[in-house]
């Protein structure tokens, strides 16, 4: 089957979505909706419908906007619904097969029994799940304005086929799927500010390369620098400069270069190693790592690589750093009592937390809407990938094939 097939979907209104009603708006950043959310009304069999439903409910209680209320018995889904379960909507969704595809149509009622959104939505049968992360971002958008996070994906390295390559997994680690295939050493890959492309490190030949690839992988392109080493890639959110890791004469200094492999331009001159380069989400800064005070440490820079400043002063060892996606922190990977944590600090005070868990865990991503972080760890005895709310809660493992490594998580809500 064509790959473009696996992500056809198609999803239209059932009439001009409903006006959200104030009451809606009143709650945007502070209160849990509560909600109710019934199996849908349909002839299909549980087993058909699970792969809807499943994710749909996963993705409502892990929101941060809404919490599910439990279903009473024998009660209609309607407005009386609502009431019993002591909740402000009910979730009423219709699904039906219409010859190849299958046609769900959702409705929010409230405990008045107005319609606050309705959308009917339509796909084949291995598009269920995208379904409902589909629904499941425009019921967070209803309520909060901004989309929810359902659609994102997370970008990775695995062995599982006997080389590192890179690979794909929807937000909850479902939809594992490689996009490169080197048969050699294909690592750190970094999304595009579009959520189009990534940029990654190959090792291969006995060089380093970076190269770029689309999201369906296709459209490789080859990034030829000129320099000996070519690693820790990452787009500009604002621009078509790539910041990358570079060499001569050994020593690693961060540079600047377009995607189209032009204006090559360095930015640090240090004796020490620097390296892991990533962008501030309003593209003015970078931050890096650097051992020029003795230790690898967390350093920031303008673009242009003046007003260089040292961030980290908790730990003997930092790295890895990334910023949230309003700008206001970073998380980074940091040694704690001879293991490697992911510690979060506040770019302006400096106030750091240390986010402990079991064995080593590294090279944090966050996610679009700044309420989780994925990570890597070997907690299991191998390198796998996890994600966690950003207070440490509700941890949740993604990856178990092979070894997994270097998550990041794609830069916008779709």
């Amino acid at each position: 089957m064509k790959r473009t097939t696996l992500f056809f979907l198609i999803a239209a209104s059932v009439h001009a979505q409903t006006q959200i009603h104030p009451e809606i708006n009143r709650t945007q950043a502070t209160t849990i909706v509560r909600i109710a959310v019934p199996r849908p009304d349909t002839t299909l069999s549980l087993e058909a419908v699970e792969p809807f439903f499943g994710p749909l409910t996963r993705d409502l209680a892990s929101s941060g906007v809404f919490a599910l209320a439990p279903i009473p018995p024998n009660v209609a889904v309607n407005a009386d619904l609502a009431r019993v379960a002591k909740a402000e909507f009910v979730l009423s969704l219709k699904m039906q097969q219409d010859e190849q595809d299958y046609v769900l149509e959702a409705r929010l009622i409230d405990a008045n029994g107005g319609s606050q959104f309705a959308r009917r939505y339509r796909g084949i049968p291995m598009v269920l799940t995208r379904m409902a992360h589909m629904l499941s971002n425009d019921l967070v958008r209803a309520v909060n304005g901004k989309p929810g996070i359902f659609l994102s994906q997370i970008a990775f390295a695995s062995n599982r086929t006997g080389h590192y390559e890179i690979w794909l997994m929807d937000w909850d680690g479902t939809n594992q799927r490689r996009i490169s295939s080197h048969n050699a050493l294909a690592i750190l890959p970094s999304w595009s500010p579009d959520n189009d492309r990534m940029v990654y490190t190959l090792f291969t030949g006995g060089r380093s390369e970076m190269q770029i690839i689309n999201r369906l992988g296709g459209g490789r392109i080859h990034i030829q620098s000129g320099l000996g080493l070519n690693t820790s890639a990452t787009f500009s959110p604002i621009s078509n400069d790539i910041a990358f890791v570079g060499s001569i004469n050994g020593n690693p200094d961060i540079y600047l270069i377009r995607d189209d492999g032009t204006n090559v331009r360095r930015l640090t001159s240090s004796y020490s190693i620097e390296s892991t380069p990533e962008w501030s989400p309003n593209g003015r800064q970078i931050s890096f790592t650097s051992g020029r005070s003795g230790t690898p440490q967390i350093y920031v820079m303008d673009a242009e690589g003046t007003n260089v400043q040292r961030l980290s002063f908790e730990g003997d060892w930092n790295d890895d750093a990334t910023w949230s996606p309003e700008g206001e922190q970073i998380a980074y990977t940091s040694r704690v009592s001879g293991r490697f944590q992911i510690r979060i600090a506040n770019v302006i005070t400096r106030q750091s937390r240390i986010v402990a868990g079991e064995g080593s865990n590294e090279q944090p991503t966050w996610s679009p809407d700044g309420r989780w972080i994925a990570f890597q760890s070997n907690r299991s005895g191998r390198w796998q990938i996890y994600r966690m709310r950003v207070d440490g809660t509700d941890l949740v493992q993604l990856t178990s094939d092979g070894e997994n490594k270097e998550p990041d998580w794609s830069k916008k809500a779709e």
